[in-house]
């Protein structure tokens, strides 16, 4: 049975985690894979001209040296041995999946907060302390989105939970219940 990326990522990065940590270079290792990640983002092309079948391998080898030379020792061993199998597709998923480890070990949680208006820098300070408070954590790192469709109010998410406080939400579920009861 062949494995999802995502499951090749989970299990990619937690062995490098694992060897990062006996190093004691997990730092330099979760910089080392957002420095790549970007690298990926910056040109789709790299994934599909280093996992594809459009050059050689000792074209990807030139390609993926030139690569390996911006990182640390650790992260030039991993990348080899990602080409050695094939994995090179798979950066993607194993960055996520490292940074998400890396995040949960040190109490660190994204949040995204949606407002009609831009936050101030006291409204965010605030908001990050309620959040530490709540979800028991030591660092937030906050995206603004501004949308002002949500009439007012601010929906916030953390993870997977949703705390949506909008004038929009309300109307719809006022609008529902009064439809509910016709």
């Amino acid at each position: 049975m062949k494995l999802s990326k995502f499951q090749v990522g989970k299990r990619y990065s937690k062995a490098l985690y694992e060897v990062a940590e006996e190093q004691n270079n997990v730092d330099e290792v979760l910089e080392d894979l957002k420095a790549l990640k970007t690298v990926y983002t910056e040109n789709p092309s790299l994934s599909f001209a280093l996992a594809g079948r459009s050059l050689s391998r000792i074209e990807k080898a030139k390609i993926l040296d030139a690569l390996k030379s911006q990182f640390g020792p650790l992260m030039q061993d991993f990348l080899s041995m990602l080409f050695e199998r094939n994995r090179l597709d798979c950066v993607d998923e194993i960055a996520d999946a490292f940074i998400a480890k890396y995040d949960e070990d040190n109490g660190i949680v994204e949040v995204s907060v949606t407002s009609t208006i831009a936050l101030d820098s006291e409204q965010e300070d605030k908001l990050k302390d309620v959040v530490k408070k709540r979800f028991s954590v030591k660092e937030v790192n906050l995206t603004k989105i501004v949308d002002p469709s949500i009439i007012g109010g601010v929906i916030i998410r953390v993870g997977d939970q949703v705390i949506d406080g909008s004038i929009l939400k309300k109307y719809t579920d006022i609008k529902n219940l009064l439809l509910v009861n016709k």
